[in-house]
């Protein structure tokens, strides 16, 4: 048995007091306080370049200062006021600042107006806050007008402008609007950088235009950049995607031909492609291939390339690579072992599974929440609820705490068992282990509920999880209106399909298709026709599941010749029709022409 098998959960060695942490802050830390301080915190190195080429001076620095702080508690005129009181002692730092906090203010006029009028030699810093924000607003045509007057005033942008203006023409315009204003920076006199191209080159990848990539990628000399490892990348991963493996191949033969080398993220790319398409024997090419580059696969790409490997049931192979990791240099971690367990649960081979659970114990590889949780819900679907009480001990044991997956997993084996009172009760109390219930875990006891026949135990769960916040989404709903109508409560179905709207949740196909049918069954099928109109005329294309149900209840009316020509008004739709809706049409004729013409 598992619990026999899992050890106690090591002591952990003591941890070091809070305040010895403290003494020594991280750099990580120092960033973050750094990003945290805001753009004035961030542009003060900048700013101190910039009074070393002829700024200001220690009194500068202090007005700089001043005129920073005064601006981010939102007190523009009071720093314009200082700025304009220093005279001629304000140096570049002073106005870049005050530019810099007319932009943050959201005054963009007056910051325009100060860059392009500052009585001093300015900088790139004095116009790049302004350049930031009229892109943060889509306004790309005035940003590139900003270069224009930079260059009358004898001020070169730097490349981080170019960055700048891009990512947002690729934000707004989308990938031609980001070529476009590539083109514009070049022929602008605009020194770009490969990272600039590589920028774009992305943008067109993502949205699956890789011709075009492939074409920008070939036209980056003109731009007086030559393509590097990440422009490569970015053109292949856009190959991948759009599964063009010849494409692929001849992509990684010119890398090498152009003496730019693959790196670890080409192959990581190249494995991932190779597995989610299910090319295995390629994969051991590739993996060989790396080395020639001298690349070494690590643990994130044999994770990939075990997961693929056990989505295509190959468990067997997938398990020996895990074995093999270690002669490579790699320790699986908690991730690989358990994307092998993971298949194994699903293939029901539970003796190797719990070998491979001791394996993990023997290489030190602790287990982890998702471990337990892929344990929990095979013994779910296989009827042993019972152990996963067991295992949620264990889990504790080991440090792991049971989350909302968890808990689900066991309410729906319970459910699965007509243990239904089990599953309410886990319900109502997992708040109380530090876990809130969310849709899912409503929706399924409310299934078990409706299952066992128990409606006003489900109405009155469906009230308690209103007011515990937790909105029912359209499933939860279904499930109440497949219950009504196989009930023949068909109303009270109707009912809940107008409360869908009023609790912000749109029916959908199932909703109209259940109460339809449930509707045709009752013998209403005018008011099923009524219903079917204002599906149609809330934009929803009606399935062969609803025009069956509406054929059937119309057959059973005697009312034939409205069935041939629903079936006619079908034909001239893009429908596809399937067995059930011929049925339904045949058995109609059959009745009409006395069976005569059936056989």
């Amino acid at each position: 048995m598992l619990t026999s098998s899992l050890p106690p959960l090591p002591t952990p060695a003591s941890k070091p007091a809070a305040s010895a942490k403290a003494s020594k802050p991280r750099p990580a830390a120092a960033c973050a306080s750094a990003l945290a301080a805001g753009p004035a915190a961030a542009s003060a190195p900048a700013d101190a370049a910039a009074a070393g080429a002829g700024g200001g001076g220690g009194g500068g620095g202090r007005l700089s200062a001043l005129i920073r702080s005064l601006c981010a508690a939102g007190r523009t005129a009071e720093a314009a006021r200082a700025l304009a009181s220093a005279g001629d002692g304000a140096g570049v730092v002073a106005y870049n600042a005050m530019v810099a906090g007319y932009c943050r203010a959201g005054q963009l006029s007056a910051a325009r107006r100060l860059a392009a009028d500052v009585p001093v030699p300015p900088n790139a810093y004095t116009y790049f806050p302004v350049v930031r924000a009229l892109c943060a607003r889509g306004r790309l045509a005035d940003a590139l007008a900003v270069l224009d007057e930079m260059a009358l005033r004898g001020c070169a942008p730097i490349p981080p402008m170019y960055h700048v203006i891009l990512e947002a023409a690729c934000r707004g315009g989308g990938f031609r609007s980001a070529v476009r204003v590539l083109e514009a920076l070049h022929a602008k006199g605009c020194t770009l950088d490969t990272g600039n191209c590589n920028l774009v080159l992305n943008a067109i990848c993502e949205q699956a235009s890789v011709d075009e990539a492939v074409e920008l990628l070939r036209k980056l000399p003109s731009f007086g950049c030559e393509p590097d490892v990440v422009s490569y990348n970015a053109v292949l991963k856009g190959l991948c995607m759009a599964r063009r493996w010849r494409d692929v191949e001849e992509l990684m033969e010119e890398m090498i031909r152009v003496d730019c080398p693959p790196n670890i993220v080409t192959f990581n790319t190249l494995i991932g492609y190779l597995c989610r398409n299910g090319l295995f024997e390629r994969v051991h090419e590739v993996l060989a291939q790396m080395s020639e580059h001298g690349c070494t696969p690590d643990i994130r790409m044999y994770a990939t390339v075990i997961d693929g490997i056990c989505k295509e049931g190959h468990l067997a192979v997938a398990h020996e690579i895990l074995s093999r990791m270690p002669s490579y240099g790699l320790k699986p971690n908690v991730v690989c072992y358990n994307t092998v367990l993971k298949g194994l649960c699903s293939a029901e081979r539970w003796e190797e599974a719990e070998k491979l659970l001791a394996e993990m114990f023997e290489k030190d590889c602790p287990m982890d929440d998702v471990t337990f949780n892929i344990l929990v819900d095979f013994f779910c679907q296989n009827g042993l609820v019972h152990r996963v009480i067991e295992l949620l001990e264990q889990m504790l044991e080991h440090g792991c705490m049971p989350d909302v997956i968890t808990y689900t997993t066991l309410i729906n084996g319970f459910c699965k068992e007509g243990l239904i009172d089990e599953a309410v009760m886990l319900l109502k109390n997992m708040s109380s282990c530090g876990c809130k219930p969310n849709t899912v875990s409503y929706t399924i006891v409310l299934k078990g509920l409706c299952s066992a026949g128990r409606w006003v135990d489900a109405e009155e769960l469906v009230s308690h999880m209103i007011q515990q916040g937790c909105s029912p989404n359209p499933v939860t709903f279904n499930t109440l209106i497949n219950f009504l109508c196989k009930k023949g409560l068909v109303e009270q179905a109707i009912e809940l399909l107008k409360q869908m709207l009023v609790n912000g949740c749109s029916p959908d196909l199932i909703s109209y298709s259940t109460v339809i049918d449930g509707l045709g069954k009752s013998g209403k099928t005018e008011e099923a026709l009524e219903l079917l109109n204002v599906m149609v005329n809330k934009g929803m294309s009606p399935n062969t599941i609803i025009y069956s149900s509406i054929a059937c209840a119309l057959s059973r009316e005697g009312r034939i010749n409205r069935v041939i020509k629903m079936f006619d008004d079908i034909q001239d739709s893009t429908i596809r029709f399937d067995a059930v809706l011929y049925n339904a049409v045949i058995s109609s004729l059959c009745k009409k022409r006395g069976n005569r013409s059936c056989y």
